[in-house]
């Protein structure tokens, strides 16, 4: 039975997250049907590398199925991307080795965050970046940025009620670069994240970068001090890319 990777795109803010629900239509089902078409049954079950929460993007989530058919990848993605909605997209297909596991074979992942400082609304970057009226300490934000990388607790960081028992996770990279157009973008890679995890550490450095906190603050939540400040919304975050070791014939 050949083992199926997809790499999927789609706009989160279409559905009410990755995961199946029975409170709307996620990314899951929709993709699920489309393959059950092109395959002429009801649905293909699809496992993923990770859920995103509802109104978050991606640019390349990873999922895998496995079939008793012949797959061209070329040909998969063209007949998938028929029955789906403008919103989503098979972007690429490939036969792994039976080993492979979008999730438990994921190594580490990458979000990107993205910021626009405007004191008017942009309608073509409120789809995936979150305003920001006036500018940032960029600079700030980039040094404070650096104490996240690493292994900590980030029990401070994850949304409140979460029942996770592990709240220890290594960040790989986290770094803050701003563009010419006022675009501001926070990428950070690790192994894995807790629930509103990425979307809280960016919003503590958005307010390093409006001056109301510093970096000993940073130390200080990474210690467990719980500070305020809002949680940036969904809308801002995109799951840009998920690493595979190479046995695992990932990208």
């Amino acid at each position: 039975m050949p083992k199926i990777k997809l790499t999927i795109e789609y706009v989160g803010a279409d559905f009410c997250g990755w995961q199946s629900q029975t409170n709307g239509v996620s990314v899951q089902d929709t993709v699920e049907k489309a393959l059950g078409k092109y395959f002429g049954c009801d649905f293909v079950r699809i496992y993923a590398a990770g859920r995103t929460d509802v109104g978050v993007h991606a640019v390349g989530q990873v999922a895998h199925f496995t079939t008793e058919k012949q797959v061209n990848p070329y040909k998969l993605c063209l007949g998938v991307n028929l029955s789906l909605p403008a919103s989503v997209a098979v972007t690429n297909a490939e036969i792994v080795p039976d080993s492979f596991d979008a999730r438990f074979s994921a190594v580490s992942k990458t979000y990107v965050y993205r910021l626009y400082v405007s004191a008017v609304r942009k309608p073509t970057l409120d789809v995936n970046h979150t305003q920001i009226y006036k500018p940032l300490d960029v600079a700030a934000m980039k040094s404070a940025a650096q104490l996240f990388t690493g292994t900590h607790d980030f029990a401070a960081f994850q949304k409140t009620g979460s029942n996770l028992k592990g709240t220890v996770r290594t960040v790989n990279f986290f770094d803050v670069a701003e563009w010419d157009c006022g675009i501001i973008e926070i990428t950070v890679n690790g192994n894995a994240f807790l629930y509103n995890q990425v979307r809280n550490m960016c919003g503590l450095l958005a307010e390093v970068g409006k001056g109301k906190y510093k970096a000993c603050d940073v130390r200080q939540a990474l210690d467990g001090v719980k500070l305020k400040y809002k949680t940036l919304p969904a809308k801002g975050l995109t799951l840009e890319r998920v690493f595979y070791n190479d046995l695992d014939n990932g990208n």
